[in-house]
């Protein structure tokens, strides 16, 4: 697929500088089933980007259909068309061999101990911002924690296997989790 770049310049630094402004530009929230699941304070905001099987939005309001059968756009992909297209080129700079079918969109969220339960395989992580502290704890076998720095460079790791969360931090933190939902991915083939 021939594609045309143009928002990122392939240096990791400078792509998270240029996102970080692009991330500043959104209007982030929280859905009502992250809300539940991981008590978003307010001031933050964890969105899904990408497709959902869930057409109902509010009594008044359903979602839009997609172009694949059984799967509907998640409001974040509606009102931000373009990110598709921004998270393709970033990913093909970044991480080109990684095929993915949703982003997990977060901002100054601090996560807590969770597992991934409805993706399949490894996620790639990814964080941006002007803050301090904020490294992703991945614990592995034998009670042995991993600490990760997303800002520094993409962080692979299987979610849905082991449980993670992230450190405190000071400032302003976005990350974005490049991941497959084995729902979507079957659909999506």
């Amino acid at each position: 697929m021939l594609y045309t770049m143009n928002y990122f310049t392939g240096e990791w630094y400078a792509d998270n500088a240029i996102m970080t402004s692009i991330l500043d530009s959104v209007e982030f929230y929280s859905g009502t089933e992250r809300k539940k699941m991981l008590k978003t304070p307010k001031g933050t905001g964890s969105m899904l980007y990408g497709y959902t099987w869930r057409g109902y939005l509010s009594p008044l309001k359903n979602r839009t259909l997609s172009k694949y059968k059984g799967l509907y756009q998640t409001k974040v992909k509606d009102l931000y068309p373009q990110l598709d297209d921004i998270f393709t080129e970033f990913a093909m700079h970044h991480f080109p061999d990684f095929e993915y079918t949703q982003v997990q969109m977060n901002y100054n969220f601090c996560c807590p101990p969770h597992f991934d339960s409805k993706n399949v395989g490894d996620s790639i992580l990814c964080s941006f911002g002007d803050y301090t502290g904020g490294l992703t704890c991945v614990e592995k076998e034998n009670n042995n924690t991993v600490f990760y720095d997303p800002q520094a460079s993409p962080v692979l790791f299987n979610g849905s296997k082991y449980k993670h969360y992230v450190l405190p931090f000071k400032g302003d933190r976005y990350s974005l989790v490049f991941f497959n939902n084995l729902r979507q991915k079957l659909i999506l083939r």
